[in-house]
């Protein structure tokens, strides 16, 4: 039987493992068009409207530089406008294109595509317990 400090290390050692291999298959699914990260702040403009850097920095916990190197990539590609606010010149808000709603729309289908398929092996009964495990191991984080 393993020791509890073995039993500790091979969770975060399977857990690391289980979210890179995930992240990779993503990726993948996303081929050429777009990475995680963009993905990830496309997707959250599609729901949350338009936002200013340093709230996307905060949402994602990143700095504020990467924001802006992901932000660049993203308007290079016609997937978001920068605008100022009409309001206060100083402000400038990131919105999500028409262009850049349709392709969060149509990689999300993959997305949810992969993980039926990945997860498709559990039962719901162990993806609830699943479910729980992780908010209670958030919970312990706070």
């Amino acid at each position: 039987m393993l020791s509890r400090n073995e039993l500790i290390d091979e969770v975060e050692k399977q857990f690391r493992f289980s979210i890179r291999k995930m992240r990779q298959e993503i990726n993948e699914l996303f081929k050429n068009e777009i990475t995680s990260n963009e993905f990830a702040i496309l997707k959250f403009l599609a729901q949350s409207g338009p936002q200013i850097a340093s709230s996307i920095s905060k949402e994602f916990h990143v700095s504020a530089s990467h924001i802006t190197n992901v932000t660049d990539n993203l308007v290079k590609k016609q997937l978001i406008s920068r605008e100022r606010s009409l309001t206060d010149r100083r402000v400038v808000q990131i919105i999500i294109t028409e262009t850049g709603i349709d392709l969060v729309n149509r990689l999300e289908e993959r997305k949810r595509e992969f993980l039926h398929t990945r997860f498709n092996q559990l039962s719901d009964e162990e993806l609830q317990q699943l479910i729980t495990l992780f908010k209670r191991i958030s919970a312990i984080s706070e």
